[in-house]
C-alpha cells in the first residue's frame, strides 16, 4: 500500500513514515518547509520513502496532490495529520486566527479528502486516518478555536464513514491524547494575552496546565504511530471502529463522557418528547 501522510516534520507524522516504512509499504512524506529538517528528509528518504513539500493550505492544493498521484500512483491511504493548536479566550481571538485554524485542521484535509476520494472510489478501495484529538470528548477552556477545528473534522469524517462505505472506503478517526511532541508552541501558549478578567479562571488555568505539561505528557507518539498502522493493515473486520480513543487520557474522557450523555438522556425524555407533534 502506499501511504500519503502530511506534517511529517516532527511529532506523529514522522513516527507514522517510519513505521509504514518498516512494515514494508510505500511512503510519500511531506511537510511545509522540507528544508527546515533535512535530516529527516534524508532519513526517510534512506528507508525508501519519498519526501515532498505540501502546505495543505497552499490556494494550489489540488494541483499539488494531482502532480504527485501523476508521478507516484495512487494514493491507498491517506493521513490526514498536519495541524496545530493555538488558545486563548475567544473574545481575544481574532476572527483571521480563527480561520488560519480552521484552515489547516479542518479545510486542508477536506480539499485533500476531496481530491483523493473519487480515485479511492474508481478502485473501491482506500482508507482515510484523520487525526484529530481527545479534545473532541473535553473541549476544554481557553482552547475554544482548536476544539471547533477538530469537531469539525470530526462531524465530517463520521458522516463520510458512512457515504464512503459502499465504495470500499473506510473512515478512521484518530484521537490521540497531548503527546510528547513538540506539537504545542510553549513560547506560543505562554504569551497568549489572558486579559485581566479571566485571570485566575478555567482558561488561564487550562493555558498553564499546557505550557507546564510540555515534555511531560504521557502518551508516546510512536507508540500511537504503531496502533494506527496496525489498525490500517490488519486484518478485514466486519464491523471496524471507526474512532480510536489513543491513550489513557483519552479513553478516561471517553468514559466521562459517555456518563454524562447516558444522564442527559435519562434527564430530557420529556421536555425532548414534549417537542414532537402529538400523536393521533
Amino acid at each position: 500500500m502506499q501511504w500519503l501522510i502530511t506534517g511529517c516534520s516532527s511529532g506523529l507524522g514522522l513516527h507514522l513514515a517510519r513505521m509504514v516504512l518498516s512494515a514494508g509499504h510505500k511512503c510519500i512524506a511531506t511537510s511545509r518547509n522540507p528544508d527546515a529538517t533535512p535530516e529527516y528528509v534524508v532519513e526517510i528518504e534512506k528507508l525508501g520513502g519519498i519526501w515532498v513539500p505540501l502546505d495543505v493550505s497552499s490556494n494550489n492544493l489540488e494541483n499539488l496532490i494531482q502532480e504527485i498521484t501523476e508521478k507516484h500512483g495512487f494514493i491507498d491511504v491517506l493521513v490526514n495529520n498536519a495541524g496545530f493548536g493555538d488558545g486563548g479566550p475567544l473574545e481575544t481571538y481574532s476572527t483571521e486566527a480563527a480561520r488560519s485554524i480552521m484552515e489547516v485542521n479542518f479545510f486542508g484535509p477536506m480539499r485533500l479528502m476531496k481530491a483523493l476520494i473519487p480515485h479511492m472510489r474508481e478502485r473501491k478501495q482506500g482508507v482515510i486516518v484523520n487525526v484529530t484529538s481527545a479534545v473532541f470528548w473535553a473541549a476544554h477552556p481557553g482552547v475554544g478555536m482548536y476544539a471547533a477545528s477538530k469537531f469539525a473534522l470530526e462531524g465530517l469524517s463520521e458522516s463520510l464513514s458512512g457515504e464512503l462505505a459502499p465504495f470500499g472506503i473506510r473512515v478512521i478517526i484518530a484521537e490521540p491524547g497531548e503527546m510528547r511532541t513538540k506539537f504545542v508552541d510553549t513560547d506560543k501558549v505562554s504569551h497568549v494575552h489572558v486579559p485581566e478578567a479571566y485571570k485566575a479562571t478555567p482558561a488561564e488555568f487550562v493555558l498553564n496546565f499546557i505550557t507546564q505539561r510540555d515534555g511531560k505528557q504521557d502518551i508516546d507518539p510512536e507508540r500511537v504511530a504503531n496502533a494506527i498502522v496496525q489498525q490500517v493493515v490488519s486484518s478485514p473486520n466486519p464491523d471496524p471502529p471507526l474512532r480510536l480513543p489513543l491513550g489513557t487520557e483519552c479513553l478516561e474522557l471517553l468514559i466521562t463522557k459517555t456518563s454524562t450523555l447516558s444522564k442527559l438522556a435519562d434527564a430530557s425524555i420529556s421536555l425532548a418528547k414534549d417537542c414532537d407533534f402529538p400523536k393521533n
